[in-house]
């Protein structure tokens, strides 16, 4: 025997120089320790000294596989809780009946004697080496001796495999740690799901007896952790649901910012029980803060209870750490990404406003929005002065520009938009089906949140800028800021163009008030020209009509010079009727000579005069009066005169086979009468149009090129305007507008 225990100790010492698989070989020196003595069975136990537990390291025992990993509650004495305690040997001849072990851990083997031999190597308690009898048995001294022994010897090897299994955890804590490490420095690759997975997957690794663990994230209003990485060794795709922040665990971890360890979750009054008992016994869980800022919470399950010690609660500590550092790496790789989009589109748009050309800078603001922020849509509407309807200017992607060639717009007051207006303020939701006033586009159904922001300039709406997001995206209080900004912006192109638009009408009213002065300069200088010809001729002519008619009455002529001087006395006749209208067009005007004219029977009357002419030249005429045209002052025969002017010059425009169309219509906003004279014939000469109310001005063959000259006098004498234009396709358009009531004469 004592042979026997000698080899056994050198087996021993052998182990513990050339340990390489620690399991297999404590299960081999089992084996030797219960052939040592005899015994029925050899277990060998670890003692969980923070945890005050037994746990089974191996055993001989047949049916070792359901006492692999055994573990027993503190609450129940076990023979290994008191050779520890005692420091020494003990003999628990019947274990049923000893103060040893609690008859319900002896109920669970076979054994019905026991000798207990403590393994403590240099004060450190490891555990023990229990060598089990299945009948009733007393022990000799020589056998407790062998086995005092067998189990220091046993000792070194415990110590070695316990110092072998914490430098193992060590190196792997520190693997995993330099990986995370690595993985943060390197953040904008790996993304911030991958680096969560990853602390998740090493802290369920890690911890001894972790089955499951779980990122939880507070979401931006602080109202809800959302689990954002799942690490579960039964079903690593389950998802797990929100939970409401301040409710259980994760609600008071995050309230303290301390790390808690509950041992068992149906003891523990700070576990709150909410529905279905829970999976697990054991829970641990620590805070992801930074700075202050809470951000969300890790946590470790176990279904055993008693699962996790003070240096796991250091480790899951010091991985939530690390987790606040990723996403505040994150985040802040993203605000400063997200701040680079908005000074790069304020920029843009800040460059755009050197352009006047108010449409493109428009198009150019929502695509860039859309393309830049992910926006689901964007489009700016334009207020109509008229109606206060929301015009849409310019809209992003394809779905913009189909509803602005459709002419898309929102009744005034309506929807988000009409709100925003109406308050002159913001206005978004994140759920547009909580809005009773949200109106949906047909062609934006997934809009989910919506935004509207005035465009203001001066305490006046001049648009709406609206941004429509679609899920799982939403707004926040920052794109509330950068659509305000771009709000401000717009308003200050709108304004600009605005204003431009403003000058632009301004100079052309001026080139047209001092073309109008120029021409009645000139008109002017010819009338006065123009009397003072007619005068001087009228004498003479005078003069030669006595003469001709005392011709006329002399005895003598023959029959050809009497026909002869009946056409001299016809064409001077008709000199004398053309001086004289020369002298009553530019005669000074005098109130009393206006007399009240209908527009519409000088038209009627005028075209009676040319109808046979009309009819000569195959010229069809229309005529749209307006039956509604009031009576207005003027001197109808010189208004006949224009009218007369105007259909002649058209007649010789179509130089035959044409049509003549003329309108009137009465102009209540203004207070006037409308008159257009249309025709289809050549046209005016490009090169003459702009002049072509000057005197002299002709591209006939025969003519003076003094009647359009002679009209416009005439319709300025009756503070009216006088245009002429050529129509698109053919022919040219002479527009007349009147005054409806008589205007002061200088």
């Amino acid at each position: 025997m004592k042979g026997s225990l000698l080899s056994l100790l050198e087996k021993m010492a052998e182990a513990v120089i050339a340990s390489e698989d620690m399991g297999s070989m404590m299960q081999t020196l089992a084996e030797d320790l219960k052939s040592l003595l005899g015994a029925d069975d050899c277990y060998i136990t670890q003692w969980n000294s923070e945890l005050q537990k037994t746990v089974l390291l191996c055993t001989t025992a047949g049916e070792s596989p359901a006492y692999q990993g055994m573990e027993f509650p503190a609450g129940q004495l076990t023979m290994t809780q008191s050779v520890i305690r005692h420091g020494r040997a003990l003999l628990a001849e019947d274990v049923y009946n000893s103060p040893y072990i609690s008859s319900e851990v002896a109920s669970r083997f076979p054994a019905k004697s026991l000798l207990g031999l403590p393994l403590i190597h240099r004060e450190k308690k490891l555990g023990a080496v229990l060598l089990a009898y299945n009948t009733p048995h007393k022990f000799s001294k020589e056998e407790v001796r062998r086995g005092e022994q067998a189990a220091k010897q046993l000792s070194i090897v415990v110590w070695n495999a316990r110092q072998e299994f914490e430098l193992q955890k060590r190196l792997r804590e520190s693997d995993a740690l330099n990986r995370i490490s690595l993985a943060l420095s390197q953040g904008e690759r790996v993304g911030l799901s991958n680096l969560l997975n990853l602390i998740a997957t090493s802290a369920r690794d890690l911890i001894s007896g972790a089955e499951q663990a779980i990122i939880h994230l507070l979401d931006e209003d602080g109202q809800f952790l959302s689990p954002e990485a799942v690490a579960d060794v039964q079903d690593p795709g389950e998802k797990r649901n929100k939970m409401r922040l301040g409710e259980g665990v994760a609600g008071r971890v995050l309230a303290t910012g301390e790390t808690l360890n509950i041992a068992d979750v149906n003891t523990d009054d700070r576990f709150i029980k909410i529905g279905a008992p829970p999976r697990f016994s054991s829970l641990m869980a620590a805070p992801i803060i930074s700075g202050g800022k809470k951000l969300g919470t890790i946590s470790v399950h176990s279904k055993a209870p008693h699962a996790f010690t003070d240096n796991e609660k250091y480790l899951l500590t010091t991985l939530g750490a690390q987790a606040a550092i990723a996403l505040e790496n994150t985040r802040l790789l993203e605000s400063t990404q997200q701040a680079l989009l908005e000074t790069n589109a304020l920029y843009q748009i800040s460059q755009g406003l050197v352009s006047l050309n108010t449409g493109e800078l428009l198009n150019d603001v929502v695509d860039l929005l859309q393309r830049n922020f992910g926006y689901y849509h964007v489009q700016v509407f334009i207020i109509d002065p008229k109606t206060g309807n929301f015009v849409l200017e310019a809209g992003s992607g394809s779905i913009g520009r189909r509803l602005k060639t459709e002419g898309f717009q929102l009744p005034a007051g309506s929807g988000i938009v009409g709100r925003a207006a109406e308050t002159s303020a913001p206005f978004f939701s994140n759920n547009v089906d909580e809005v009773s006033f949200f109106i949906r586009n047909p062609h934006l159904p997934e809009t989910k949140s919506e935004l509207a922001v005035p465009v203001k300039s001066g305490g006046k709406t001049l648009g709406i800028l609206d941004i429509q997001q679609a899920p799982p995206n939403t707004f926040s209080l920052r794109d509330l800021q950068l659509v305000s900004a771009v709000a401000d912006q717009l308003a200050v192109a709108l304004q600009k163009a605005e204003l431009y638009q403003n000058l632009q009408a301004s100079l052309e009213q001026e080139k047209l008030i001092r073309s109008q002065l120029v021409q009645s300069e000139r008109l002017a200088m010819m009338g006065k020209l123009l009397a003072s010809v007619s005068h001087e001729l009228n004498n003479p002519l005078q003069a030669i009509q006595n003469a001709l008619f005392l011709l006329k009455v002399e005895q003598g002529l023959s029959p050809q010079g009497r026909q002869d001087l009946e056409i001299v006395l016809s064409e001077t006749e008709r000199m004398a009727i053309m001086i004289e209208r020369l002298r009553a067009t530019y005669r000074p005007i005098q109130a009393e000579d206006f007399r009240p004219m209908q527009i519409n029977t000088i038209v009627e009357d005028v075209y009676a005069l040319v109808a046979t002419h009309f009819k000569h030249r195959e010229i069809s005429f229309e005529f749209h009066p307006d039956p509604g045209l009031p009576i207005i002052p003027g001197l109808p025969d010189q208004i006949r005169q224009v009218v007369l002017n105007l259909f002649m010059n058209a007649a010789d425009a179509m130089n035959g086979r044409g049509r003549l169309s003329v309108t009137t219509k009465y102009l209540g906003d203004t207070n006037e009468i409308f008159l257009s004279v249309t025709d289809d014939g050549a046209g005016i000469d490009p090169a003459i149009l702009p002049n072509v109310f000057d005197a002299f001005i002709t591209n006939k063959t025969q003519g003076t090129g003094l009647g359009l000259t002679i009209c416009y006098d005439i319709v300025v004498k009756h503070k009216g305007r006088i245009t002429a234009e050529n129509n698109p396709h053919k022919g040219a358009t002479f527009k007349i507008w009147l005054p409806t009531r008589r205007m002061d004469i200088p």
